[in-house]
């Protein structure tokens, strides 16, 4: 707003040509050709002298104003009126009545304004300053005053945005409203509660340092207490972490962070609640934690065992507390993806050796394989025969026997594994100085399952050096059976039916254990180079039985054939689950959190594989975000090198979402369909931690050249302002340079034609 007084002055600056020396010479030269060679007296009459002198004078005035250069400058100042921002925290956090007499936060403030109105009306009626009061929680209001009343508020209103305070969104938005006046102060009411969701969650120091750049003072009043006492007792959970998977009867642990402030010495509920095949949530796990005198947060595990397949919700839950106003934080819920354990793998080692480290990495990797080691330390045969009992009370799909001698397991616990493998699963022995007969299994409970004869002569005692003759020295380059060779653990490319050239590449084994004569209905499925079987498989009851002599498998992960020593290893063990046979396409859909906050992004990935872990990429990838309401809204899914990623934003709507995914294959079967759920959470952020801040209304003060007043300091505070009102001017100015005009050239002609005109016509010439 721009005020009446005005303010003007005129002046005339001269610019002559050259330096007032040069021009005084000129006009003194001008001045003699004037009176020294004016026209004949004695030919003309006195008035015809008188008129020609005249022209010839206007002609070198006019030259003489051209050289001296003169410019009329008029400049104007205006007095614009300074802008006093107000800003006014009307979020639900300012309804706690933590004053005195129980009286709240708003209340305190609105009395405070009421007690300043009178200084407010004296410093707008002085002309020099404007109020300008904002109303803020989420979102920043203008506020319609008058001159009478400059800082009446009203009652508080219950506003769709009055569960969060965003202070350093407000001060940034009511500074842009007034962008182009100058602002005086900025006055911040409020109790310091910081609490806005993206994208309004701009840090109030980080505005604050710009206000103070801009030499701007602003002062915060601090309203609450640090200590809301309408808010003493609080049971809030504030962290959930589980893991994303889990195998079907395995327990998972659960761990979460419990803060209790007003309930010292009180033992507080936490439950577990887990969702069950018909969708409903049931208690499965449950302890107490005590309060203590500090507000501290208390750590608590919980466990759960799922019995049933599919993806599950799983909630952390404090019971509600007597007295406790706040509950929406009394809850953490996420999910998880309970997956078939059929296909585990129990793996048994008796050294460790850099082949056993690299199986385990591979076989680890796949999802849906689940390996338990179990190592069996040769240094301490003291304590052979080992208790395995606890170890098989898992429904193990696979065994693996590394190199590990019969000694180790008592005889019991192998012909354990005899009835499973003879009922349906699978076995693998592995090569190594003590495995096949140079460990006695030939005539170890497992000998009936064996694929290879006995040979009692051949053992390996631990205190002597190794026999050579056991072995097959290297380097020994591993290659299908001719009669064979086709089977699926052998296919080291897609769909790759005779797969010899691809062995011949591979890198050749550093050695191999000699499994010597073979049982007759044993196949050899793959052989050195000489034809001596390296990989040898029979069919054992229900279950399948491996021999495989090599040890040093690891080498072609460390020479460039990684996929292939990836493909090699999940091929034989799916071979022993008699799982080689799917060819069923898997899609899969991964969440990068499962729980968000409003205004977070949630990425995920998806991807459609064959049977043998490689990625179908020619696909198309539909996707969708089902609300908790049931709206469906499509969600874009751009290709990310084999597989696909994408971004869910801008949820508004708390509850359970549902992202469904939905892939075609090139000319192939329907299309398939996986779908994943997440959280969405929205807790209430100004009463979940309804205390006041004054440590952030000082931090948001100091960087400017305001500062920190009390409630009762606003009038003084107006007054401040009023006693020293900083005037902005504006400074116009108005130039106009009268000698480079056309006016003033047709002058000089007009007066030289003139004369030299009347000279010939008078006959001077």
């Amino acid at each position: 707003m721009i005020a009446a007084t005005m303010l003007r002055d005129i002046a005339i600056q001269a610019d002559p040509v050259g330096s007032w020396w040069l021009l005084g010479l000129v006009t003194c030269g001008l001045a003699a050709v004037l009176f020294l060679l004016g026209p004949d007296p004695s030919r003309i009459t006195a008035a015809r002298r008188m008129l020609l002198v005249l022209l010839r004078l206007g002609a070198f005035l006019a030259l003489v104003f051209c050289m001296l250069r003169p410019t009329i400058v008029s400049s104007r100042k205006a007095r614009q009126e300074g802008t006093l921002l107000l800003l006014a925290d009307a979020s639900e956090s300012m309804t706690v009545a933590d004053g005195p007499n129980g009286r709240t936060r708003w209340q305190e403030l609105c009395d405070s304004l009421a007690a300043a109105e009178p200084a407010a009306r004296a410093l707008v009626a002085d002309g020099g300053f404007e109020i300008a009061v904002w109303q803020f929680d989420r979102q920043a209001r203008r506020i319609e005053t008058t001159a009478d009343k400059p800082l009446t508020l009203g009652p508080w209103q219950r506003q769709p945005s009055v569960e969060e305070t965003a202070i350093g969104a407000a001060i940034d938005d009511g500074v842009r409203s007034v962008a182009g006046r100058t602002i005086t102060g900025i006055i911040l009411l409020s109790d310091g509660g910081q609490h806005a969701y993206p994208p309004r969650d701009l840090p109030p120091q980080t505005v604050a340092r710009r206000v103070g750049d801009s030499a701007v003072p602003l002062w915060t009043i601090t309203y609450g207490q640090q200590r809301a006492a309408g808010q003493g007792r609080d049971a809030a959970l504030s962290n959930l972490a589980v893991g994303e998977t889990v195998y079907l009867d395995n327990t998972l642990e659960v761990a979460g962070r419990v803060r209790l402030d007003g309930l010292a010495d009180r033992d507080v509920t936490v439950k577990l609640l887990a969702e069950n095949a018909g969708g409903l949530m049931e208690e499965v796990a449950r302890t107490t934690v005590h309060g203590q005198p500090q507000s501290i947060e208390e750590p608590v595990r919980l466990s759960w065992t799922p019995k049933a397949l599919g993806e599950r919700k799983l909630s952390l839950v404090v019971e509600p507390q007597e007295g406790e106003v706040v509950v929406t934080n009394n809850e953490l819920s996420t999910f998880v993806d309970v997956v078939d354990g059929g296909l585990r793998v129990l793996y048994l080692e008796g050294a460790l050796r850099v082949e056993q480290r690299f199986l385990r990495r591979v076989l680890s990797a796949s999802p849906d394989m689940q390996v338990d080691f179990e190592w069996i330390d040769s240094s301490h045969r003291d304590r052979w025969p080992v208790d395995l009992s606890r170890a098989l009370e898992g429904d193990a799909t696979v065994f693996l026997i590394g190199d590990l001698d019969a000694s180790a397991l008592r005889p019991q616990d192998l012909q354990l594994i005899l009835g499973k493998v003879n009922a349906g699963a699978g076995i693998g022995l592995l090569g190594g100085f003590h495995a096949f007969e140079a460990g006695g299994w030939g005539s170890s409970a497992l000998a009936p399952l064996l694929p290879f004869e006995p040979d009692r002569l051949a053992r390996q005692p631990f205190d002597q050096p190794i026999r050579d003759g056991l072995h097959i020295a290297g380097p020994v380059q591993m290659l299908p059976d001719p009669r064979f060779g086709g089977v699926s653990i052998l296919r080291l490319e897609p769909g790759d039916r005779d797969s010899r050239q691809a062995w011949q590449a591979m890198p050749p084994l550093e050695g191999a254990n000699d499994l010597g004569r073979l049982v007759p209905d044993a196949k050899p499925l793959a052989v050195t180079q000489d034809g001596r079987p390296l990989l040898v498989g029979r069919e054992f009851g229900a279950g399948r039985v491996l021999a495989f002599a090599g040890d040093s498998t690891w080498r072609w992960a460390m020479q460039g054939a990684g996929e292939q020593h990836r493909r090699f290893w999940r091929q034989m063990v799916l071979w022993l689950a008699r799982q080689d046979g799917r060819d069923k396409d898997s899609l899969w859909l991964r969440l990068a959190q499962r729980r968000i906050s409003p205004g977070t992004p949630l990425d995920f990935d998806v991807g459609l594989t064959k049977s043998d872990g490689t990625a179908i990429a020619d696909i198309t990838v539909e996707a969708a975000a089902v609300s908790p309401s049931g709206r469906s809204l499509p969600v874009r899914v751009p290709r990310k090198g084999e597989s696909f990623a994408g971004t869910l934003a801008d949820f508004a709507e708390p509850g359970d979402w549902k992202l469904v995914v939905r892939a075609t294959p090139p000319g192939g079967p329907a299309a398939l369909e996986r779908t994943a759920r997440f959280t969405v959470f929205r807790q209430d952020l100004e009463l979940a931690n309804p205390r006041a801040n004054p440590l952030l209304m000082r931090q948001i003060a100091e960087p400017t050249p305001g500062g920190v007043r009390s409630p009762e300091e606003l009038t003084e505070l107006f007054e401040e302002i009023r006693a020293a009102p900083a005037a902005f001017e504006t400074l116009e100015q108005w130039s106009f340079t009268p000698w480079d005009t056309w006016p003033m050239f047709l002058l000089m002609a007009a007066c030289l034609c003139l004369e030299w005109f009347l000279r010939k016509r008078w006959g001077l010439v």
